[in-house]
């Protein structure tokens, strides 16, 4: 058996018709044909079954349970294939949402420079959910995600860095600007100013809103971390951020929240089981895990 065949059944599954699976590879049809041969002889059980008469093809339960199967093995190829061809760069492919890498990464980069691993990471901006989905892909080496409370991801490896709580975050001369603290409830005639789906702020504003029975309104989206802060400058609405987020160049207040039993902004250095270990991807978590332990 040989990962071609493989290939070749998937799109027939999916296509159902040789000629338009063979025209996809640049093949003959005889070629599919032979491949799916190979593989019934294999495994001994038909797996499509060809209606000649009406030129349609049909797929087996059995043919159906392979498929399933196959989809997770070409998977993990892809991701190997990506993992080996970053080993063989030499570069380390990172992540970094952009709450993080504006805000907490920058603290570590002196001891990443220090160490001489800042020439070696290709870094990729994304938010946590996008990035890891490309972990699990095999796209990235590893990345600094951040999640509502511990990230529970079970094929990767997680390790904790950092927890942070959330804030309300309001312009100086806000009237709310002179609390020392709120309940989220008290915000509900708020206008409210977010960041845009995707980002793990998204799920707290939600779990903030559902706990304390409000929907106040959201004037404003963005992906855009300082043109949100820009807007609460500005008075357009207030906001939900990480407290690292919050610089004092910002010229913003931050007031903590009340709310029993609220996420948690936490931050952990994830990394596939199945990374190709060098001795700087190991240098890298090292630095990081003692990075964040301080």
């Amino acid at each position: 058996m040989n990962t071609r065949d493989l290939e070749y059944f998937e799109a027939l599954t999916k296509i159902k018709n040789f000629s338009q699976v063979a025209a996809e590879f640049g093949v003959t049809q005889p070629t599919i044909t032979m491949a799916l041969k190979r593989l019934e002889t294999h495994f001994g059980i038909q797996l499509i079954d060809r209606d000649q008469s009406h030129a349609r093809i049909t797929v087996t339960p059995a043919g159906e349970k392979l498929a399933g199967h196959v989809q997770v093995i070409t998977a993990e190829l892809t991701a190997a294939e990506a993992e080996l061809a970053r080993a063989r760069s030499g570069k380390i492919r990172f992540g970094l949402p952009p709450i993080i890498g504006n805000y907490y990464f920058p603290t570590l980069a002196p001891a990443l420079m220090q160490a001489g691993l800042i020439d070696q990471l290709q870094t990729v901006e994304d938010g946590s959910q996008n990035l890891l989905a490309d972990l699990r892909g095999g796209h990235l080496d590893g990345a600094l995600l951040g999640s509502t409370g511990p990230l529970n991801a079970p094929a990767l490896k997680v390790q904790p860095l950092r927890r942070v709580p959330f804030t309300l975050v309001v312009s100086p001369d806000h009237p709310l600007a002179i609390k020392k603290q709120l309940s989220f409830a008290e915000l509900a005639a708020e206008p409210f100013v977010t960041l845009a789906e995707g980002f793990v702020h998204t799920k707290a504003f939600e779990w903030f809103t559902h706990n304390a029975g409000i929907q106040p309104s959201v004037v404003y989206r963005t992906q855009d971390v300082a043109l949100l802060k820009h807007m609460v400058q500005a008075k357009v609405g207030v906001a939900l951020l990480a407290q690292i987020a919050v610089q004092p160049a910002d010229h913003l207040v931050t007031i903590p929240l009340t709310d029993p039993g609220q996420p948690t902004f936490d931050i952990a250095l994830v990394t596939s089981r199945t990374l190709q270990h060098t001795p700087a991807t190991d240098q890298l978590a090292q630095l990081l895990l003692e990075e964040g332990e301080q």
